[in-house]
């Protein structure tokens, strides 16, 4: 009996395929924008944490502007010792270390790359969680003698060394043979969405002496505050200082509240934006449903006479048509979690926000389109149910 109500279902559903498919393109847009809305969500969330986590909640990341140009080649480095001595003075900075960041052309046998080399000192290493899977970090001595070591990520050992154990091995960065001591632990990818695992790190005054001979000039620094300090108060002091000799738009600080807040700001307008188009699109599917049962209501006014003739009962009727409004919807919701995935998977990389796939999103998204449908088809199930079964039958003799 199922079996046939449903077989009878979609064969009413595949007649009138023209409407079905245009009721059923408005629930599908509807439900992709909300899949978007929620994976866009929940990735700006974790891209927060991601940040944080790497940051620490006490720090103040202080950076060179690029400007109107973003290269890795040739970074502005406006930055400068004197403002390092300054701010390490400031009452409530624990920790102050400065760091550098170039592109260069790395080569091994006969295969090379431009790639992300980096100068760091031992305590920037600390604070950003770096930690040895092979071989080890930087000792006093590698800074001291100037050293041409390099410490590399995973992608690099995979990339150059085949997946092969590279400590010990050679690898020419710009035109110097530098030693492999080291591989750090699998980082994955950055904020931006690139991957944090293609770096190479020697220490600052290897870097200084071989890659960018730069004495004065810095590219980062990054402050740890105490605890007991007043973090507000700290970051003022720091702006005081760079205003001196800098412009505004010269430096920019990075602090977890200035993260949690531009996120927040990210999440909240790709919400209200995709929210109101999902709106509408579910809004304009809903009318073009009930519009459409309305005239299926005429169209099949004598099916429907004949299944009252034949024992059909109000509530059948009613239920029905609600039931082929749900099936309709169901169709929207699986279609629509599936483009909603696939547009999750191609547009939040280029937004730079990690990709989600939130298994709740099916569930709104399905109970979402079937109260949709519920609403739309319940003036014209109304309307089939209270049909003059006689009056129906007369149209066809």
């Amino acid at each position: 009996m199922v079996r046939f109500y449903l077989r009878d279902l979609f064969a009413f559903l595949f007649f009138y395929k023209g409407r079905t498919l245009f009721a059923l393109l408005g629930i599908v847009l509807g439900i992709a924008s909300l899949v978007f809305i929620v994976a866009a969500i929940e990735g700006s969330q974790l891209k927060a944490k991601k940040i944080i986590d790497m940051l620490g909640s006490d720090t103040i990341l202080i950076r060179s502007s690029f400007g109107s140009r973003v290269s890795f080649r040739h970074i502005p480095m406006k930055l400068d010792i004197h403002q390092y001595n300054l701010i390490k003075k400031i009452d409530g900075i624990k920790s102050l270390d400065y760091f550098y960041v170039k592109k260069v052309n790395v080569k091994r046998k006969n295969f090379g790359k431009k790639l992300l080399v980096e100068g760091f000192t031992l305590g920037t290493l600390e604070h950003f969680g770096y930690r040895p899977k092979w071989g080890r970090f930087f000792l006093p001595k590698d800074f001291q003698n100037f050293s041409k070591v390099v410490v590399v990520g995973q992608d690099i050992v995979q990339e150059f060394f085949q997946g092969k154990n590279p400590l010990g091995k050679t690898l020419f960065i710009g035109k110097e043979p530098f030693r492999v001591i080291g591989v750090y632990q699998k980082r994955g990818k950055s904020p931006r969405g690139n991957s944090m695992d293609e770096r190479i790190m020697m220490p600052v005054s290897t870097y200084r002496k071989f890659i960018q001979h730069e004495y004065q000039k810095i590219f980062a620094m990054v402050a740890k505050v105490s605890r007991d300090a007043d973090y507000k108060r700290v970051l003022n002091d720091i702006e005081t200082i760079l205003n001196k000799t800098l412009k505004p738009d010269d430096y920019f600080l990075i602090t977890p509240q200035k993260i949690m807040k531009f996120l927040s700001m990210l999440s909240t307008s790709l919400t209200l934006f995709l929210g109101i188009a999902s709106f509408t699109a579910l809004f304009v599917s809903g009318f073009v449903l009930s519009n459409i049962f309305l005239i299926n209501n005429k169209t099949r006014a004598w099916e429907l006479g004949l299944r009252r003739a034949i024992g059909a009962t109000k509530k059948d009727i009613f239920f029905r048509i609600i039931f082929e409004a749900s099936v309709i919807a169901l169709m929207g919701a699986l279609l629509g979690t599936l483009f909603g995935f696939l547009s999750v998977h191609y547009i939040l990389p280029l937004l730079k926000i990690p990709v989600l796939y939130p298994i709740k999103a099916f569930f709104i998204a399905t109970i979402f389109s079937i109260v949709t449908a519920f609403l739309a088809a319940s003036s014209p199930a109304k309307e089939a149910a209270s049909l003059n079964p006689i009056e129906a039958l007369r149209q066809r003799i």
